[in-house]
């Protein structure tokens, strides 16, 4: 239940208490007057006055009381309270933003202060946490920096360095050793060791070079295809809450933003993803209607970082104002997104769509969706599964001694090609989309179309969330 308990008082004075040091008081007028008194901050936006020519003033939450709606004007930070001073919400102007004051909303906050909290006493073991968080599958990695206020690329690279030196370390105090059954085991598994290695400062090249977030080869290779077998479904988060992961940025890219008509040529846009290139100032076309934009501050609503943006349409000047105008759809930021990602595709496709042709059918969908989808992908999908069943059967066909530590490794190998090529044949003769077996070590999130707009967004939602808490995550 939302509404708080009120007590009315004989002079008119209403108070609404939610607990222990959060109350709201409305004073009776004229003028009629109020404050929100709590033991923190809320999530409170303060009524900004304009500049002539230069700032448009911007009016502050509207926030409702027993049924009456208010406007935030004023915060007042006091030693061990912060006070927020209200005013009747002035006539004629459109409410946004409308916010109920109750349990709810001051849960909330104190889950927020909570975790602002728990971020400030990890702040001095971060040279401790940043390895651990490091060494966590990608997604997971992203929720537990953000819940400490880590930053989860450099978690990803500080990680890698140190699992690549511990390898070398390893190895080296291997050779160091004078038993021959640790020799014979060092060069059986120097292959393994070194790729392993390699893979370590894999990812601390591309956390420098792409702000790449990942786990360790293994980690994810588990995470991978436990998540492929269903298991980890019960645990999955709902994509809409922070901060924004890999699959939470696809799943919110296909949500349409929420459009309210504030008046016949003001709308008003609120979607999950922030819109980059909505910034004031910007046109949003609508067949031949131009929209001008102006970027509102996002709101924080039970976990879910909002972004407001209000569009006004825009008459051309050598005619009269249009009665009716085309509106933008609610998906128009997220098809701008869609224009790059398959600029991106297209540029790829030109020389390597053999490898898009073996990653994961959701990249693949991506990838070759626009441009005829399964059909589009079957040609690189021959050359690829034939490939591999040549090279399969050549391995297989090749005589090996008996007493050759790689023989078995390369046999099963070739085994997992000549089964990898058929059930891809098999799955594109029935029209689906073909990924191959290995492509959980082929690096698909590195891929440009894949990371590109996804890295730019998850950043542009950590500044936001910095802005949220005051402090450097």
């Amino acid at each position: 239940m939302d509404d708080p308990d009120s007590l009315r008082t004989n002079a008119g004075t209403r108070r609404f208490h939610i607990g222990v040091g959060e109350e709201a008081v409305v004073i009776a007028g004229p003028p009629e007057r109020g404050e929100v008194k709590s033991r923190g901050y809320l999530p409170l936006r303060v009524r900004t006055d304009g500049i002539p020519f230069r700032r448009p003033a911007f009016c502050g939450t509207a926030l409702v009381l027993d049924e009456r709606t208010y406007e935030v004007v004023q915060e007042t930070v006091m030693a061990e309270a912060v006070v927020y001073a209200l005013r009747p919400w002035p006539e004629g102007e459109v409410v946004r933003d409308r916010v109920v004051y109750g349990p709810r909303l001051v849960h909330a906050a104190r889950a927020d202060r909570e975790r602002a909290a728990a971020r400030e006493r990890a702040r001095p073991y971060r040279f401790l946490l940043y390895p651990l968080v490091g060494f966590l599958p990608e997604e997971k990695q992203e929720r537990t920096a953000d819940r400490l206020g880590l930053y989860s690329v450099t978690a990803t690279m500080v990680s890698g360095l140190i699992e690549a030196a511990l390898l070398f370390v390893g190895v080296w105090l291997i050779t160091r050793s004078a038993d021959k059954a640790v020799m014979v085991g060092f060069v059986l598994l120097s292959p393994v060791l070194s790729f392993f290695a390699l893979a370590g400062f894999g990812r601390a090249f591309a956390a420098v070079a792409f702000r790449e977030t990942s786990g360790p080869y293994l980690v994810e290779l588990v995470f991978a295809a436990m998540k492929g077998l269903g298991r980890t479904a019960r645990a999955r988060r709902d994509p809409t809450l922070v901060p924004l992961t890999r699959d939470a940025f696809w799943n919110r890219l296909e949500d349409p933003d929420t459009v309210t008509r504030e008046s016949d040529s003001v709308l008003l846009f609120r979607g999950l993803l922030p819109h980059l290139t909505w910034h004031t100032g910007h046109h949003v076309q609508a067949h031949d209607d131009y929209w001008l934009v102006e970027m509102l501050p996002p709101a924080l609503e039970r976990g879910r970082l909002v972004y407001c943006y209000r569009l006004m349409a825009v008459d051309g000047n050598s005619s009269p104002p249009r009665p009716t105008r085309e509106s933008p759809s609610p998906h128009a930021y997220a098809a701008e997104v869609w224009v790059g990602i398959r600029r991106e595709w297209a540029d790829l496709l030109g020389g390597f769509s053999g490898l898009a042709s073996l990653l994961a059918a959701a990249v693949q969908r991506r990838a070759f969706g626009d441009i005829g989808g399964p059909l589009a992908a079957r040609r690189p999908t021959w050359i690829t599964a034939l490939a591999g069943l040549a090279l399969g059967g050549f391995v297989l066909l090749q005589p090996h001694e008996a007493a050759d530590p790689v023989g078995p490794g390369l046999r099963l190998l070739a085994c997992c090609l000549l089964i990898d090529g058929l059930l891809r044949i098999a799955r594109m003769l029935r029209g689906d989309y073909a990924p191959s077996l290995f492509r959980f070590i082929l690096p698909s999130d590195s891929l440009r179309p894949e990371r590109v707009a996804y890295q730019a967004h998850r950043d542009a939602e950590r500044e936001a969330r910095q802005r949220f808490r005051g402090a450097d995550a």
